[in-house]
């Protein structure tokens, strides 16, 4: 019998070694659970996370495309001022040119006025010639050309040509 007593001891001990074993194993599986419910949070969380950072992304392109078009229209419009501005320019440049060309027409045809009034003045005295003082006055002979007289200030050729190339080369 004492063999008996032993061997229910020792199965004793087994059964208490496999209940405190399975006691180990039970708690480490429910550990294991525990870290699973929490790693699926953690995920769920995670995956919020994501979808919140991707809609940050998603709006910070649209800012930055947004902010793009906006250099992109200011560049365009920078770029038509200019052209405006150049066209402002090449008009005023033109204009001057046209300006200068009309007032040196204007003092050549008045210079020719003038040598044409003397040639009259010239002829006239010619076909008529200067009487003596005494018959009548030499006044009555020259007549009014309707003429008035006007100062024509001449440019300098050398500084208009080069005011015109500074203008041009601005253009």
């Amino acid at each position: 019998m004492h063999k008996h007593k032993k061997a229910a001891r020792e199965a004793r001990w087994d059964t208490d070694e496999a209940y405190t074993t399975l006691g180990a194993l039970q708690t480490q599986l429910e550990w294991v659970d525990q870290q699973r419910a929490m790693a699926q949070a953690a995920r769920a969380d995670d995956q919020a996370m994501l979808v919140g950072l991707r809609e940050q992304l998603e709006a910070a392109h649209a800012e930055a495309f947004t902010a793009t078009c906006q250099r992109i229209l200011a560049n365009n419009n920078a770029a038509l001022v200019e052209a405006a501005r150049n066209r402002v320019e090449a008009k005023a440049t033109q204009q001057a040119c046209i300006e200068w060309d009309l007032h040196h027409q204007l003092a050549h045809t008045q210079n020719m006025v003038v040598d044409l009034q003397h040639e009259v003045h010239f002829l006239n005295n010619q076909l008529h010639p200067i009487l003596d003082e005494e018959e009548e006055d030499p006044e009555m002979f020259v007549e009014d050309d309707g003429w008035e007289e006007e100062e024509v200030v001449l440019v300098d050729e050398d500084e208009a040509l080069s005011n015109l190339d500074s203008a041009h080369a601005n253009v």
